[in-house]
């Protein structure tokens, strides 16, 4: 098996992270609303993406029990435009057969750019019962719903995984 790769121009890489960086920073304008947790509901483990030139690595830790839920996110995104990452808390846990929907409020991080993310919400889509598992990138805004879920664009799990209890 071969593989290759596709140089995009600096110009073409660089207008795609400030579009990126515009979209995460104009995302909503109103603060997250109240908790919401499916009892008994547990998420655990680490999804790397490993796509052409892009790795992406999302770590979650994250239980709900008596109506509120709690739990810590990494996301770190390392591709040819630079590094974005962050970290946050988890206030929201739903669970519905293999596809699970986790959003909270970032502690602290940056995009590639350097566009401050502390603070802002956050919201991943998983899905753990496809083969193999995979990921959406993150919403990340001033508002998201709770456990609205991440982007539309999905990355499959190369490495490693998620376990739902």
């Amino acid at each position: 098996m071969t593989s290759g790769f596709v140089k995009a121009s600096p110009r073409l890489s660089q207008v795609a992270a400030l579009f990126l960086a515009a979209v995460i920073l104009t995302a909503g304008s109103r603060r997250p609303e109240p908790l919401f947790a499916q009892a008994g509901a547990r998420i655990s483990g680490a999804g790397i993406s490993k796509v052409a030139r892009d790795t992406r690595k999302l770590t979650v830790n994250a239980q709900a029990a008596g109506g509120s839920a709690t739990g810590t996110v990494q996301f770190i995104h390392n591709s040819p435009v630079g590094l974005s990452r962050f970290r946050g808390t988890i206030n929201c846990l739903g669970v519905n057969g293999g596809t699970v929907q986790i959003s909270g409020m970032i502690d602290k991080g940056e995009t590639a750019t350097g566009a401050l993310l502390d603070g802002k919400a956050f919201a991943f889509t998983i899905n753990t019962s496809s083969s193999p598992q995979s990921f959406s990138l993150p919403t990340v805004g001033d508002a998201i719903g709770p456990c609205s879920g991440g982007r539309g664009e999905m990355v499959p799990v190369t490495e490693d995984g998620f376990r739902v209890q």
